[in-house]
């Protein structure tokens, strides 16, 4: 993970860039002498180095040079040629069309030589449409569609953008995780989709009411720390944020992903679910009394200024290591151009403090987004939460936020609401503005209300 310096717009050694090709994403970091894979595997896998981009400002566009066999280095461009000029006059209608697999006079073989030849994307594009059989007699509409599949899939060019929580969710959405196994992955680094849209977790964000200066609470698990990026990103530089996880380390994929500077960063911490401290119940046993209500409000007030005090004691301390240990590492490794900063910007033992004070003045929000059940996590998180205040709850399956939604109902909950969002994108063409046939299945859902304490 790299800190990016405030404000900056280029593209630096280190930083973490999104790469766009076609509607391909794929997270990179830029680092000199570093290649990726893209692609299937297979002939139609390439490597790619995206050291050209260094200096260039997020957002710009480059096309891909073959420097070696299916190894491509980018150079910044601004010629934007399309390759629909191809399309011709076509036939009025495709009745007599026939999907026989016969119309392509080209083989596989054949297509993957023209690309190693040296041949552009739109040279390779026109030979295809050529070679086929059927291409000229299909409707202009139809023409239009093949040649921008076509493009995808053989078109040099690449958009390089600034790291989003709306490109993130897209691109681990687009991964399919409702076809992804348990086993598979595992396989893959341990990672465990959600099936979060990117409409359920605007929804998330809005119903817990997340804000900068505020102090919240968050459990995730599956949601590659989706949700944790998504509140840091709204919280800014003020507040309280603590992701509290399950396991050996925390899910922060997506928060190492979206560059965050070092004053965003102050505002997580992270705590061990078997670590959560004990919550003083002199709120539950408080009667209505405007006298009593005066004075634990007094005391609620000198107890968080002594939180907070000790909060900037621990940030402090930890500035003053950070400067030692950069000193140490600037005498040390005078011959590395780049160095890693550290992932987290306080030790385990100073994160558990910070998060243990934040709790214990009890929090103005709570998350809880997992793929296991939520229930029995729900009910232990709850004491942290001030009555009043809302909470969300997200599962990907709706039979037991159903059950936690009727104990919610009976015990300590108000204004409860379980929903689940229809999502569907259009297609907006002259002359062929209708619903897209393929859809996503489902979004998750959400179960959001109130706490209320009860005499």
């Amino acid at each position: 993970m790299v800190i990016m310096p405030e404000g900056k717009e280029e593209i630096c050694e280190g930083c973490t860039v999104v790469i766009q090709k076609g509607t391909y994403l794929k997270t990179c970091r830029v680092l000199r002498g570093r290649t990726y894979a893209f692609g299937k595997r297979g002939g139609g896998q390439f490597t790619l180095n995206i050291e050209g981009a260094l200096g260039c400002l997020f957002g710009s566009s480059f096309k891909m040079e073959k420097t070696s066999n299916k190894l491509f280095k980018i150079q910044k461009t601004e010629d934007f040629s399309s390759s629909l000029d191809i399309v011709m006059e076509g036939g009025e209608d495709n009745r007599d069309l026939r999907d026989d697999g016969r119309s392509q006079k080209l083989t596989p073989e054949e297509i993957i030589q023209l690309k190693d030849s040296g041949l552009t994307g739109k040279e390779v594009i026109q030979t295809i449409t050529e070679s086929s059989t059927t291409f000229k007699d299909k409707t202009v509409y139809s023409q239009e569609k093949y040649v921008k599949k076509k493009q995808k899939k053989y078109d040099e060019i690449i958009v390089i953008h600034r790291p989003s929580i709306r490109l993130l969710c897209n691109m681990y959405y687009t991964q399919d995780p409702l076809k992804i196994s348990l086993k598979l992955a595992r396989n893959h680094c341990g990672l465990f989709f959600s099936n979060l849209r990117l409409d359920t977790l605007s929804q998330l964000l809005c119903h817990v009411n997340v804000q900068p200066g505020g102090c919240f609470a968050v459990f995730e698990s599956g949601t590659q720390g989706l949700v944790t990026a998504a509140m840091l990103h709204r919280m800014g530089t003020t507040g309280h944020l603590v992701q509290i996880y399950h396991g050996n380390h925390p899910q922060r994929d997506a928060v190492d992903l979206m560059n965050f500077t070092t004053q965003e960063l102050e505002v997580l911490s992270f705590i061990n679910l078997t670590k959560l401290p004990e919550v003083a119940q002199k709120q539950e046993s408080t009667a209505n009394g405007t006298e009593e209500m005066e004075i634990n409000s007094k005391n609620e007030d000198d107890k968080k200024g002594e939180d907070i005090d000790s909060l900037t004691r621990v940030i402090k301390a930890e500035n003053s290591e950070q400067a030692t240990e950069k000193t140490s590492d600037d005498a040390e490794g005078k011959k590395k151009e780049f160095t890693r900063p550290r992932k987290f910007v306080r030790s385990q033992v100073q994160d558990v403090q910070v998060s243990s004070a934040v709790l214990r003045e009890c929090i103005e929000g709570l998350v809880v987004a997992c793929r296991q059940y939520p229930n029995n996590i729900t009910r232990d998180l709850l004491q942290y939460l001030k009555p009043g205040h809302p909470f969300v709850i997200f599962s990907p399956y709706k039979e037991p936020l159903m059950e936690l939604f009727m104990e919610m109902k009976a015990q300590n909950g108000t204004n409860l609401r379980l929903s689940e969002t229809w999502l569907r994108h259009y297609q907006v063409l002259p002359q062929r503005t209708h619903p897209e046939i393929n859809m996503s299945g489902g979004g998750g859902y959400l179960l959001y209300g109130t706490r209320i304490m009860k005499e």
